[in-house]
């Protein structure tokens, strides 16, 4: 007997996964960026990154229209990693060394290219940015963090979780190596006691 159940339509163009071709230009488009921004901090020229993954213009930014989203793409690790530790550190018993811990973390994965640490305080602080939706899980995370320390009265209660993020972001680099100076990291966690 013939079934009249209509066939399955095939999946909407949208939903397909991307070519192989297209992927490995993704892949080597986010390899290439890694290594320019290495070198050259995060505003190296875009064409420098098309040219280093072996493909044309047109097709850096078909993947990435900006610069954004290019850092967009290369922060997912960093937030996952931030977003991850921080869920961790929720169970550890010491609130004021779980906040400590993961800001020495968060300044460390901010640090990894020259510029970077700046971008990030940029796009936390407006929300419409690609910036901001790709950090919310990591924000999230660090405001939990934050809310366990503050309620355990280890952290200043007229700060807030976005401020000291802000903050960590905003300290002078090291113009050699491009991670904080120690000295004032350690000066603003001190601040952060009540």
């Amino acid at each position: 007997m013939k079934s009249t159940t209509p066939a399955a339509s095939p999946a909407p163009t949208s939903a397909r996964a991307p070519r192989a071709d297209a992927r490995r230009n993704y892949e080597a488009l986010l390899a290439a960026a890694k290594v320019v921004f290495a070198r050259s901090g995060v505003d190296a020229p875009m064409e420098e990154v098309a040219r280093r993954a072996g493909v044309g213009q047109g097709t850096l930014y078909r993947h990435f229209p900006t610069r954004e989203h290019v850092f967009v793409a290369l922060l997912g690790e960093r937030v996952d990693l931030l977003d991850r530790t921080a869920r961790e550190l929720l169970e550890a018993p010491d609130p004021w060394q779980s906040l400590v811990g993961w800001l020495r973390l968060y300044d460390q994965s901010a640090t990894e290219y020259r510029g970077m640490s700046t971008r990030v305080a940029e796009g936390l602080a407006d929300d419409a940015s690609p910036v901001a939706a790709a950090c919310a899980p990591m924000k999230a995370g660090f405001g939990a963090l934050f809310d366990r320390a503050r309620d355990a009265g280890v952290v200043r209660s007229d700060i807030s979780a976005l401020q000291v993020l802000t903050m960590i972001s905003a300290l002078p680099k090291d113009p050699e190596r491009g991670t904080t100076i120690e000295l004032y990291l350690d000066i603003v966690l001190k601040g952060l006691r009540p």
